[in-house]
């Protein structure tokens, strides 16, 4: 079975779940949250008293993966997104079950938004589930927030998703980032005016559909209302964040800045300007 280790499929996928969790958590609470990837070998569980949902993935990856939340977990997540009170022996009912599931279906759906770059077509289809019997890895998410608060969301990848990740995963070559410029060079880069363009999504017509557009043609985008926008330099994306109004003007609140190697690509084009 593929390990799950920094720098394979399985792990950038995992990492997408870890970055996906912690977004939508910041946002549906209101509150700043964070999300590690904990042990990678934890111990499978059947125990019915766990909460579990299962993901189906379809398209150009098939086969299933699960969440697991521990009862204290459940009922810990459950009061945070009924701004509950903290109460170890609140009840876990259905309601609050419904909210959790909404709650990670919001991730996956965003999640297979995420990975379509890497698995063209992917869908993720969750569902509540009774403990699944399959075999393959459990990793940890860790979530955290400032004040305090957490829970650990087990995720499992069935031994038949983890093979077709890798068979399913692009191939790409390492390069690595140029250096960033040396202190004294980017003081002169950072008075540099640089032009930023804002996605909301893309749609490709043939050359037929654009000669009959007029006035009042609709276009559909890719990209649904509540997902996120692009804020692009170039073709490099730099950001992601929603949509906002200011003094009757867009505007874009930033919920997630790309890694450190795209900001060092980014340093490095502005150095060769």
């Amino acid at each position: 079975m593929p390990a799950i280790t920094p720098g394979t499929p399985q792990h950038f996928m995992v990492d997408v779940f870890r970055k996906t969790l912690a977004d939508v958590l910041s946002q549906a609470l209101g509150s700043s949250w964070s999300v590690e990837i904990g042990a990678e070998d934890v111990p499978p569980s059947q125990d019915p008293a766990l909460l579990s949902f299962g993901l189906t993935a379809s398209g150009r990856l098939q086969g299933n993966a699960a969440f697991q939340l521990p009862h204290a977990d459940a009922v810990t997540l459950a009061q945070k997104l009924f701004k509950n009170a903290p109460d170890p022996a609140a009840e876990l009912n259905a309601d609050r079950k419904k909210a959790i599931e909404d709650l990670l279906r919001t991730v996956s759906e965003s999640a297979a938004t995420a990975l379509q770059n890497q698995y063209e077509g992917l869908t993720l289809q969750l569902s509540s589930i009774d403990p699944p019997a399959w075999s393959g890895p459990t990793i940890a998410l860790v979530a955290a927030e400032a004040s305090g608060a957490s829970f650990t969301l087990h995720f499992r990848l069935a031994t038949e998703l983890m093979n077709m990740i890798s068979a399913a995963a692009p191939a790409t070559v390492a390069t690595p980032a140029p250096p960033l410029p040396t202190d004294s060079n980017l003081d002169l880069l950072l008075g540099v005016d640089l032009s930023l363009t804002l996605r909301f999504g893309q749609r490709t017509l043939t050359l037929r559909e654009i000669l009959d557009l007029t006035s009042g043609s609709v276009i559909e985008l890719d990209r649904q209302v509540q997902e996120p926008a692009d804020l692009l330099l170039g073709d490099k994306l730099i950001a992601r964040g929603e949509v906002v109004i200011v003094d009757g003007n867009y505007g874009l609140r930033v919920t997630e800045v790309a890694d450190t190697q795209h900001a060092g690509a980014m340093a490095g084009a502005v150095a060769n300007r």
